[in-house]
């Protein structure tokens, strides 16, 4: 299974986010939640920054990132407006960013959908040579694109859709996805966790989770090589390895979970070993999701070093 499926009030916070850890994916439909009952719930899953950009929400609640097709400040539209989405995670090209990202359906007028792929069942299907040989490699990412991309994204360049606002705002919020800041996090604890690290270049492809969960992080539109016992692997065996997980992973549904949304539908997934990306949606038609972005919390946690 893909997801863990819930379904009706919100289940206790802490089993969701083991679900989360172990399993990637939970969806909770037919959840009779408002925004309010969910952000207030969320507090409970994780730690939370709250976000002071253009699309933050300031009806239901300060913890929300408006993702909606329509205006949100009077001139630019919520996060990701109207376009198409192709496969990507969250936490770049910020790695220690927040690890579960969680979407409340809040408007939805026709039929839509968010695509997740989850490499925890695939992890489980290599054998033990392959898996080795995962944990051995680093990613060369590329989250400025200065060395170019093995494949072009699906959507459209977002500087022609917004204003400066949407960049400054953006800019802005990587400088401070900071754990140890967080609204809810006990100053023991923040102690805990390393010195934040800003955009980085390099990464683990079997990430340090924090439950121990094996899996990859692995976002094919940001890859640009791979590194083995800290050298450069040639282009061609670089290019076997991505098309290898790419086929693996995306080629087929095997490893995906199409969620079809319906009001009050709540989805949340881990960042670092699943990715989602969303289908076209109708741009004259309103659709609205509330976002929600947190660390997982110190008690769940097998450790608080850098997950990437």
């Amino acid at each position: 299974m893909n997801y863990k499926q819930y379904d009706g009030h919100l289940p206790d916070a802490e089993k969701v986010s083991d679900a989360l850890g172990t399993i990637g994916v939970a969806a909770i439909t037919n959840s009779r939640t408002s925004p309010e009952e969910f952000a207030k719930w969320s507090l409970d899953l994780g730690y939370h920054l709250s976000p002071d950009i253009w699309c933050t929400d300031h009806e239901h609640s300060d913890l929300f990132w408006r993702v909606t097709n329509e205006k949100v400040d009077g001139e630019n539209k919520g996060l990701f407006a109207d376009y198409e989405l192709d496969w990507h995670t969250n936490v770049t090209p910020v790695g220690d960013a927040e690890e579960i990202v969680g979407l409340y359906a809040k408007t939805i007028s026709y039929h839509t959908e968010t695509w997740f792929c989850n490499t925890i069942p695939y992890w489980e299907t290599l054998s033990e040579n392959e898996k080795e040989f995962y944990e051995s490699l680093e990613v060369v990412l590329d989250p400025l694109r200065r060395l170019g991309t093995v494949q072009t994204m699906w959507q459209p360049n977002f500087k022609t859709i917004y204003g400066q606002r949407v960049f400054d705002d953006i800019n802005k919020n990587r400088t401070s996805r900071d754990v140890r800041k967080t609204r809810n996090i006990d100053p023991g604890d923040a102690a805990k966790y390393n010195e934040f690290r800003g955009i980085f270049e390099n990464h683990k492809l079997v990430p340090n989770h924090p439950y121990g969960t094996k899996g990859l992080f692995f976002t094919p539109y940001e890859v640009h090589g791979f590194i083995k016992d800290g050298e450069l692997l040639d282009h061609k065996e670089s290019m076997e390895i991505y098309w290898k997980l790419w086929n693996d992973l995306f080629v087929d549904d095997k490893y995906i979970y199409k969620h079809s949304w319906n009001p009050g539908d709540i989805v949340l997934m881990d960042q670092t070993l699943t990715i989602h990306r969303r289908p076209t949606i109708l741009k004259d038609k309103p659709r609205e999701l509330l976002r929600i972005a947190c660390w997982y919390k110190t008690k769940v946690r097998k450790h608080t070093g850098y997950v990437l």
